[in-house]
């Protein structure tokens, strides 16, 4: 699982203020995969919590980056503005987590691999 925070950053004085879509998604640079989206309406300025279920990749390492039989995988973090308004959004704090079960399915299909 991928958890974190996002939030929108104050405009700039005299600037409007507008909405943004955040997406988590996967990629090797062939593919995307969008795992979650959220809208943030200009009015939301709290950090609000993000999680994006990667057990459809488990058993495998992951960190920032995914590399299974050498093929390099991104989790991509990416922000649109929804608006036509410029706006500008801060993620916090993200993380990868996992449960035994899968650490344990990572241990074995590593040492089924040597």
């Amino acid at each position: 699982m991928l958890r974190g925070f996002v939030s929108l950053e104050q405009p700039p004085p005299g600037a409007a203020a507008a909405p943004i879509r955040l997406r988590v998604g996967v990629s090797d640079d062939r593919i995307y995969e969008q795992l979650t989206e959220v809208v943030l309406s200009p009015q939301e300025r709290d950090w609000i919590p993000v999680q994006a279920d990667l057990g459809a990749y488990a058993g495998w390492k992951w960190s920032l980056f995914y590399h299974p039989d050498r093929i390099v995988w991104h989790v991509v973090l990416a922000a649109d503005a929804i608006g036509g308004v410029p706006a500008r959004a801060v993620w916090g704090s993200p993380e990868i987590v996992t449960d035994r079960e899968s650490a344990k399915e990572y241990a074995l299909r590593r040492m089924r691999l040597r």
